[in-house]
């Protein structure tokens, strides 16, 4: 059959628990469609599969053995997904959406896929994500195919994003079919009071009729005095809650019935804030901010803005001007009594409009330095001498004074400019050499090298990473003053200035993935959050700073099970896991030449190696990387950041904890 006409398999429908999906054994076209570009076209009239449904390639001795996609599908029954496979690829199937199938549709719904040449994908990306199109150029001219390959992959999983008001359409259609709260809430006695702050006579009247309009009736206004009041004389009692919206801020319909849900369910809730849009003064929304779980540096910061949060009263600390405070200065007072949780609700429940909306200015935030900090630095190492050269070169000459430890673990080097380098320094002093026998097994030198480290903090350092900026150490030495803080990761850079590391995102792929890889950090993409010191679920051991009572009371990296792969995400889940927050930040920004001593994951033991540490952290982590709480569930975890996900993957308010 021609490669340009499209494949009709037979599906089947098949009942699982709680899905019903329609599954193709790929059989001898496996090889065909595993790890390439396809295209699906769905023609389901009756709605049979739902407006949401989500693709589910089926793998190999892989884990997870499904992996799950999404796309919509328009009111006539028509839908294209677009998308890389992945490699080992064995069944596909297409999962109904319940919230918005067609229960007694008799139609069954036509499915047809077809593998589309580079060049077909080229020309989608060129048309659909133009500028995007062109980075990828930029990208691959300046001799970075790596980088221009990996987004190139990253935008054809991108062509299935849907435009913002089809999404909002399905969303609102799935709404009506999910359970409403109202009675459980109201047997609660929760009263909300509502407070409209700033703006004209018309934006307040904007504001009042959204609340006017609401599901759920249980509230009064009042003013930021009244709540003072109740706060200073402890007139207020669980049951209370407060939210302050800025004149021309319009609340969705079942705004206050979804917002006071979770302090309903419970009384250990202090605050609760939802994703938010804008309106055009012809009442079309655009621009949502889907955002993080609470992240107390971007608050901080005004990166992250909380007005229409909801507050219980009794939790507000004795002390907060709640009159001339801005709701991010209560959200953070409230965080630092640790009188409750905040929880974030991951849907657009406030709509801005123009009145209201000013582009967000941010704070300047003092960055932690630690001065004359005293380090353990461990640099696992193979030969490559100039690698090696230059990394040593700029801990000892383009560092601020510091007390340094430097520990290198030397993988069976033999190249004799790589010995003459270890003679040189280790004669003057200023490195230890452990020797390191065997494959390469990253968590084993790694724990090798806290064994032998003399300071308390613990730099984990690739050997191809060199300073930008000498006070780097004194940054990201300074994260771990607080001691709230367990690891402290940094912004890397390649040489070409695109970003390697911007953080760790879980779920991302499979497991996890660097932010903003291969980005440009001055093309604005990045919605200013590479400039912005934030919490973190993880960072790369590239260049890790923790402590070393934690790392022995953590029992350290995997040897075990992780060797290469993700051992750093490993360690950051088990201090998160103890408490501990995990810490980026730009300020100690690193150029990192990103493992070219290591080379790629792409032989068959090495691919065998990965997916056991893929079925290792998966065993180990299930639930964790499947809800990154500073990365929002209605956001790709396929494609690059800030591309829509048709079918969200949860909608439950959740915690950073």
């Amino acid at each position: 059959m021609s490669k340009k006409l499209d494949t009709v398999f037979d599906w089947k429908m098949m009942r699982e628990v709680n899905r019903v999906e329609f599954s193709v054994a790929l059989a001898g076209a496996a090889d065909r469609y595993a790890d390439r570009p396809i295209r699906v076209s769905v023609y389901d009239p009756d709605h049979r599969l739902g407006r949401r449904p989500q693709l589910l390639f089926k793998r190999r001795d892989r884990t997870p053995t499904t992996v799950l996609r999404s796309f919509l599908i328009d009111r006539t029954g028509r839908g294209r997904f677009y998308g890389w496979t992945p490699v080992q690829l064995d069944a596909i199937g297409l999962a109904v959406d319940p919230e918005t199938a067609n229960d007694t549709a008799k139609i069954e719904p036509e499915i047809r896929i077809r593998r589309l040449s580079l060049i077909e994908v080229a020309a989608l990306i060129a048309c659909r994500r133009t500028l995007t199109f062109f980075q990828i150029i930029r990208l691959f001219l300046a001799g970075n195919k790596k980088g221009a390959a990996f987004r190139f992959v990253r935008q054809c999983d991108a062509l299935s994003a849907p435009d913002y008001s089809d999404w909002i359409e399905a969303q609102a259609l799935a709404e009506k079919n999910e359970a409403r709260m109202d009675g459980q809430v109201s047997q609660r006695s929760l009263r909300v009071l509502v407070s409209i702050d700033g703006g004209d006579a018309l934006a307040v009247e904007e504001t009042r009729d959204s609340l006017n309009a609401q599901s759920w009736r249980c509230f009064e206004e009042a003013t930021s005095a009244d709540v003072a009041k109740l706060i200073e004389f402890k007139k207020a009692d669980k049951d209370t809650l407060w939210i302050r919206l800025p004149g021309g801020v319009r609340l969705a319909e079942r705004a206050l019935e979804r917002l006071a849900e979770p302090f309903a369910l419970s009384e250990d809730v202090a605050i609760c804030y939802s994703d938010e849009d804008r309106i055009s003064v012809r009442g079309e929304r655009f621009a949502p901010f889907f955002k993080p779980a609470w992240n107390a540096p971007l608050v901080r910061s005004g990166w992250l803005p909380l007005e229409g949060a909801v507050f219980r009263v009794v939790h507000i600390p004795r002390g907060v001007a709640v009159e001339s405070a801005s709701s991010a200065e209560i959200a953070l007072a409230v965080a630092q009594a640790r009188t409750g949780d905040i929880l974030h609700l991951p849907r657009v429940l406030l709509h801005r409009g123009q009145s209201c909306y000013s582009s967000p200015t941010h704070a300047e935030v003092v960055q932690p330095r630690r001065e004359r900090p005293a380090v353990s630095i461990i640099i696992p190492t193979r030969d490559r001498a100039e690698l090696l050269e230059a990394c040593l070169k700029g801990l000892f000459e383009n560092t601020a004074p510091a007390d340094l430890d430097v520990i290198v673990i030397d993988n069976e080097s033999t190249e004799p400019a790589t010995l003459a380098l270890f003679s040189r320094y280790q004669q003057s002093g200023l490195i230890r050499r452990i020797p390191l026998p065997g494959a390469f097994n990253f968590s084993r030198a790694c724990n090798i090298g806290v064994d032998s480290a003399q300071h308390d903090l613990i730099l984990l350092l690739n050997n191809d990473v060199e300073p930008i900026d000498c006070h780097w150490l004194e940054c990201l030495a300074g994260e771990l003053d607080d001691p709230t803080v367990g690891a402290a990761g940094n912004l890397l850079l390649f040489p070409d200035g695109f970003v390697q590391h911007g953080g760790v995102t879980l779920g991302a792929g499979t497991v996890a993935r660097h932010s903003f890889h291969f980005r440009d950090p001055k093309d604005g993409s990045d919605r200013g959050l590479l400039c912005q010191r934030r919490d973190m679920s993880a960072v790369t051991a590239a260049c890790l700073l923790t402590r070393r009572d934690l790392w022995h009371r953590l029992r350290g990296m995997d040897e075990q099970n992780l060797t290469v792969a993700f051992n750093d995400v490993d360690y950051c889940l088990k201090l998160r896991e103890a408490g501990f927050r995990i810490v980026w930040t730009p300020a100690a920004a690193m150029l990192h030449r990103e493992s070219v001593s290591r080379g790629a994951d792409d032989t068959p033991q090495k691919l065998k190696r990965f997916a056991g540490e893929e079925r290792a952290m998966h065993e180990r982590w299930s639930d964790a990387l499947k809800a990154d709480p500073y990365y929002n569930p209605n956001l790709s975890l396929i494609a690059e950041e800030f591309v829509l996900e048709a079918h969200p993957r949860t909608l439950a308010a959740r915690s950073s904890a």
